[in-house]
């Protein structure tokens, strides 16, 4: 890069620079620090696991102290090692005794005294020489990036100058108790900033007569050569098979070579904080070769760097075609092959004695490039330089963007054409292409994508690849595609009672001119009559302009229907009803918890963990058909062991739905118990003390979401830099891997391994004990989402119920259950109602149970508190949906919700989703109070005289016209309107819609539970009330509706037995009353009724022809009603004979 780019400075301006330097070296100190911590000897030190892929042969796990390995226990499972007489594995612990020699990582030794080597520079930077000279600051810095250069890539990995021969540096015998067997290399190094394990057995080609060698013999009773004596001996492939060493003083082959790897976090940050340190060194070098005018001509400016020297415009778009070039081509070794052919045959190569061959070898000293690869890597160095001067000086010029051609950024790359035919540059560059395409594609390699070289690495260090096709779709993946498939196609009856296909075009617009914006809220467009084209050229003579939409808008209201208040007040959801997760408090933070792993790692974690690619064992509910068992979630936050990566894939996975449900109940509570309520609790001394029972941590930042919120509407001139009074939060976290990631987001919050158990503690003096109880903690408000399901049996989830409950403040403390929206979920949650009334909740009628004493003929009957059910019942009755207790085979019908969220951008690569970005989150819940009871303070009215009343509606209490000039159309009401003009009505003595309104032609189907603990279907026509019908097509489910219907029936449920049958059994017993019929009755009745049916036949499909579903199927049900009849007429004609 020529340096007119960079006009001189002054001398003021090169001092400046100069001190900007030196206090940018005195910047560096800090961060070279944090690497010497990272390798400094503290305990308790890094603790990896061994483990060989896809099999059992290495087992185990060192702990790493600073530069040294104190503490290891292996498992070995080798079929060429001869393990001990009566156990299968042979073990190797690190010897903990006094006079035992140390496990030592050279590598590791190196880097440190690297980086006390930089150190050390940096000090003598900044406390000696001149701080005003250039020349010394500069050759301080370039002295500084080489030692840091030095250290990281000894750090990447080992060479032949850093590590020497594994035959020279493996481990000593008497490392390990018991020691080594003879026959077994051990070398341990590092790679990639990963441990690496070489575990090599071997065999000496010094023939023998079965005498006693260093080395196994050749018959053994508790190893495997029995076999390799009479059946010869099997060859494994390795990289080093053929090869021989000098080992011990003999000569050796390997048989067999396992390699291990283990990432090691501490040395991944030490790379990371070494990678930025050698960049911010380099930008400061890079600036200082422009301003001393050195850069064109000084000697540490290598090819290899050239591209640091782009300026960011050209660097920019070179990267981003690069970027796009490289996703698009998988290039074939065979492919590139046409540009140097061979003249000869491949000979195969000779192992040379005391070498150590890698797959990284060149090819044979026959092609006639062999020996010229230096001087060709050499030039394509130079070409490469020459482009990037090339691309900089067109992005100067503006022609980049229009002969990008020119730069050869949609061609393959030069250095890895010639490396299929010469070799690669060094071991390095092989390995690196190898390690790319692992992290690029894992486990699966397109076809073609590495030549047999790379395989051959690839297999040596990660085992056999899968070569990878197109992944077929599961069942239910293609079900939920078909289901999300946009079919524009138009069908037409064909007169012979058939449907045909009908093509149909577009018609597209002719206007060249801009794209139209349309407004929704517009009109259809009015043809201009003559009394307005005269208006409107008056208007024009005048120089005015025609307002035809303010007349509009002055003659006719805004047609836009108006909700009742008590249809407002009743709505089930939050506003808006998306719920968008904010950035600044769960997506932003989860994002930066989760950059610092690989995305591909938490997918495969997270399939792995919640049962597939889409989760099914998440919050995620999947649908009936796709019968994926109705199990709880994986991952609980009171589990006591979680790995990173599990907690990395609870906070991605679990999160989101988590918050999203437990807000969308959060804000229905607030809706039913009003303002007063969270409002009390904000201002009581130190604020609402909320417990999150089992979401980790996401019920506490809904909760403070509320709360802001709330705090907003109450001071909403308050600045945003105050602090919100956010009460105290406590989190349930059992695991450390958890609680270190919640504690990131949650500020000011304890976190608790486990909830106290008040259950088994006494609660008054006893005989035994006349010391006052201990006291106990009380929350005002506790949310425990997903804890009942992963608990088996019954009692365990009512003494978990139990529990929670004496956890309330007895003076308005509310509970919040919460499950996944399934049959389980649900049976789940209306056991927890079922036990809450029979024990703890006081109703009208049932003050008190009856607790029964081991005593046959003694009870004890306690009081019950006062309390009540929030939501979603509204009522205090048994359940209609729940009347056998317990699982119930074949339930169909059951009480759930709904509520939709954004998908995060890490979830949606986790479900690798590529449109829709929004999820339905179904659950079942339920939310009551203890200590106050508003059925009492307010005079709540539930029960067949609360049904009959919601049945004839309270549309009358409101006068909508009389209020349009008053209320505006979003005003939003948090008390009961019906209270604030004094009416007896209140949202807890209405009915809830516990499906999706029907909305049909006319009317409205609402399937509602109502205050009398009853199921019934009530219609809402048209010809009922105006606003009634206006506001039931503005329903959805989970709403309270208050308006009334016109008729009532009671609904059919299907709500299954205790001990019914299942799918299977009533598909033979249906099998089997078809049989009992007989098959001489079946043919006469078929004889007797085909001639009568022949008008119901189903049109056949010709050629050409679709015939829908619904108009294939249509006749079925008048057929079965026609076989009927038939059937009756028959046996009774046969009764009469």
């Amino acid at each position: 890069m020529a340096t007119w780019a960079y006009p001189p400075l002054p001398p003021d301006s090169l001092e400046q620079e100069a001190d900007s330097a030196l206090d940018s070296l005195a910047a560096l100190r800090e961060g070279l620090r944090e690497c010497a911590a990272l390798l400094a000897p503290k305990e308790p030190g890094s603790t990896l696991v061994l483990s060989s892929h896809r099999s059992e042969s290495v087992k185990g796990y060192v702990t790493r102290v600073g530069t040294k390995v104190v503490k290891g226990d292996i498992q070995l499972r080798l079929s060429s090692l001869a393990s001990a007489r009566g156990t299968p594995t042979t073990r190797l612990c690190v010897s903990n005794a006094p006079g035992a020699p140390e496990l030592v990582l050279k590598q590791l030794s190196s880097v440190r005294d690297l980086v006390n080597q930089s150190l050390d520079v940096v000090d003598v930077s900044t406390w000696t020489g001149d701080p005003l000279d250039a020349s010394f600051i500069f050759g301080q810095l370039h002295l500084l990036h080489e030692t840091i250069m030095e250290a990281r890539h000894v750090l990447k990995g080992e060479n032949d100058n850093v590590q020497g021969k594994w035959w020279e540096t493996s481990a000593e015998d008497n490392i390990f108790d018991p020691p080594l067997p003879p026959d077994l290399s051990f070398h341990l190094s590092i790679a990639d900033s990963a441990l690496v394990l070489y575990l090599r057995t071997l065999e000496t080609t010094t023939p023998s007569s079965h005498a006693p060698t260093a080395f196994a013999t050749d018959l053994s009773l508790t190893g495997f050569n029995i076999r390799d004596r009479l059946f010869g001996p099997r060859h494994r492939p390795h990289d080093e098979m053929g090869d021989i060493f000098v080992w011990k003083g003999e000569e050796v082959k390997v048989k067999e070579k396992i390699r291990v790897e283990s990432q090691d976090p501490s040395l991944m940050a030490v790379m990371a904080k070494l990678s930025a340190l050698e960049h911010e060194v380099m930008k400061w070098l890079t600036s200082l070769k422009v301003l001393m005018g050195t850069e064109d001509t000084d000697i540490y400016n290598s090819p290899r760097t050239a591209s640091q020297q782009l300026r960011c415009g050209a660097a920019t778009c070179i990267a981003q075609r690069l970027k796009s070039t490289l996703s698009r081509r998988a290039p074939s070794h065979t492919s590139h092959t046409i540009l140097f052919r061979s003249t000869s045959g491949n000979s195969t190569e000779r192992w040379q004695i005391g070498r150590r061959h890698v797959s990284s070898n060149t090819p044979s000293d026959t092609h006639p490039y062999a020996d010229r690869k230096d001087t060709v890597y050499a030039l394509i160095d130079k070409i490469n330089e020459n482009e990037l001067e090339l691309a900089e000086l067109m992005d100067d010029l503006g022609l980049l963007e229009e002969y990008q051609g020119v730069l050869n950024l949609e061609g393959p790359e030069l250095e890895h054409v010639f490396s299929q035919t010469i070799g690669y540059r060094d071991e390095q560059a092989l390995e690196s292409r190898v390690r790319t395409a692992r992290q690029e594609f894992g486990e699966y390699l397109p076809a073609g994508y590495l030549n047999e070289t790379e395989l051959r690495l690839y297999t040596r260090l990660y085992g056999e690849p899968i070569i990878k096709g197109e992944e077929p779709q599961s069942e239910l993946e293609a079900d939920l595609a078909e289901e999300d498939r946009d079919s524009n196609r138009l069908f037409q009856e064909d007169g012979q009672g058939g449907w045909k296909e009908v093509e149909f075009a577009k018609v597209e617009s002719q206007d060249d001119g801009p794209p139209l914006v349309y407004d929704m809220e517009v009109g259809p467009p009015e043809e201009e009559s003559a009394a307005m084209r005269r208006t409107r050229e008056v208007a024009e003579q005048l120089g005015g302009e025609l307002m035809l939409e303010q007349f509009e808008d002055e003659a006719v209201p805004d047609a836009t229907p108006r909700l009742h208040p008590l249809t407002r007040e009743g709505k089930f959801s939050t506003d808006p009803s998306t719920v968008f997760l904010p950035k600044d408090t769960v997506t932003g933070p989860i994002s930066v918890i989760l950059s610092e792993f690989s995305n591909r790692h938490i997918a495969d974690v997270a399939h792995r963990t919640f049962g597939g690619r889409l989760l099914p064992h998440s919050t995620t509910t999947p649908p009936p058909r796709a019968q994926v068992p109705q199990l709880p979630i994986p991952l609980e936050a009171s589990q006591r062991h979680m790995s990173q990566m599990e907690g990395n894939v609870y906070m991605a996975a679990l999160y989101p739905g988590m918050y999203a449900s437990a807000l969308s109940v959060l804000v229905e509570v607030r809706k039913r118990l009003g303002t007063d309520w969270i409002r009390r609790l904000i201002a009581q001394e130190g604020g609402p003390n909320v417990l999150d029972a089992g979401a980790g941590g996401a019920g506490i930042l809904a909760w403070r979401d509320v709360l802001r919120a709330e705090w907003e509407a109450m001071v909403p001139d308050h600045p945003e830099t105050d602090p919100i009074p956010l009460g105290r939060s406590t989190v349930i976290t059992a695991s450390e891997a958890l609680r270190s990631r919640a504690s990131v987001m949650l500020d000011n919050t304890t976190f608790l391994p486990r909830l106290p158990d008040y259950v088994h503690i006494r609660e008054k003096p006893t005989l035994d004990d006349q010391r006052p109880p201990p006291p106990r903690k009380q929350y005002d408000v506790i949310i425990a989402p997903h804890t009942l399901l992963g608990l088996e049996e019954e009692y365990m989830r009512k003494e978990h119920v139990e529990n929670l409950w004496t956890l309330l403040n007895p003076n308005g403390g509310v509970l919040i259950l919460l499950e996944k929206g399934h049959q389980k979920g649900f049976e789940a949650i209306a056991g927890a109602r079922e036990m809450l009334l029979k024990r703890y909740i006081s109703s009208p009628g049932s003050t008190q149970y009856e607790e029964l004493t081991e005593s046959s003929n003694a009870s004890q009957h306690i009081d019950k508190e006062e309390g009540m059910i929030i939501a979603p019942c509204t009522n205090h009755a048994k359940c209609p949906m729940y009347t056998v207790a317990g699982r119930a085979e074949g339930r169909r019908d059951f009480c759930h919700f709904e509520q939709r969220y954004i998908r995060p951008a890490f979830l949606q690569r986790i479900l690798g989703a590529k449109d829709r970005n929004h999820e339905d989150v179904k659950f079942s819940y339920i939310a009551v109070q203890r200590g106050v009871d508003l059925r009492k303070e307010m005079n709540i009215v539930q029960g067949p005289e609360a049904a009959e009343a919601a049945f004839a509606g309270y549309e009358h209490l409101h006068d909508m016209e009389a209020e349009d000039g008053q209320v505006s159309d979003d005003a939003v009401t948090s008390e009961p309107s019906a209270a604030q003009n004094g009416q007896d009505v209140h949202a807890l003595s209405l009915p809830r819609a516990v499906y999706t309104p029907m909305k049909r032609r006319g009317h409205v189907i609402f399937d509602l539970c109502t205050p009398a603990g009853k199921i019934e279907r009530w219609t809402v026509p048209r010809s009922y009330s105006k606003q009634a019908y206006k506001d039931a097509r503005k329903a959805r489910w989970g709403d309270l509706w208050a308006l009334g219907a016109k008729t009532r029936i009671p609904r059919s449920l299907r709500l299954g037995e205790k001990h019914g049958e299942g799918k299977k059994e009533r598909l033979a017993k249906r099998a089997a009353s078809k049989a009992a019929l007989g098959g001489s009755e079946d043919g006469a009745l078929e004889t007797t009724s085909s001639d009568n049916w022949d008008v119901f036949a189903t049109p056949v499909r010709k050629k050409g022809q679709t015939i829908p579903s619904w108009k294939k199927h249509q006749d079925k049900k008048k057929i079965r009603q026609a076989s009927k009849k038939q059937s009756t007429a028959k046996l009774t004609d046969n009764d009469l004979d």
